[in-house]
């Protein structure tokens, strides 16, 4: 049963991580990956700290961001101020970080 759980386990972290290996970035401005991402961004509970648009209390609208940054940032929590976002990488696959990332990527930066 061990080993059974073990292949499970193995097997989702090599399929799962195989859509977007983590050092190379899809394409952000997919709109169905963005509508995934906001998706998540709601189901996940983001929008109770960062407010459904990205324009809580903790801002994310109007920045210059980095994707990878983000990436990393929603993988593994963050720190700043004292406020601390929890690490995310146990809980998404890397597929679904990156589709956070792209709706975060969506709102981000200032309309031109």
């Amino acid at each position: 049963m061990i080993y059974r759980l073990v292949l499970v386990a193995i097997a989702s972290i090599c399929i799962g991580d195989a859509a977007y290996p983590q050092d190379s970035v899809p394409n952000l401005k997919d709109p169905s990956m963005i509508a995934a991402g906001h998706d998540l961004f709601l189901q996940k509970q983001c929008a109770h700290c960062h407010g459904e648009d990205g324009r809580g209390g903790i801002n994310l609208a109007r920045r210059d961001l980095d994707p990878k940054g983000v990436f990393q940032s929603i993988a593994d929590g963050r720190e700043k101020s004292g406020l601390r976002m929890p690490a995310w990488r146990d809980v998404m696959t890397d597929e679904e970080i990156w589709k956070a990332t792209a709706y975060v990527m969506s709102i981000s930066h200032e309309p031109k």
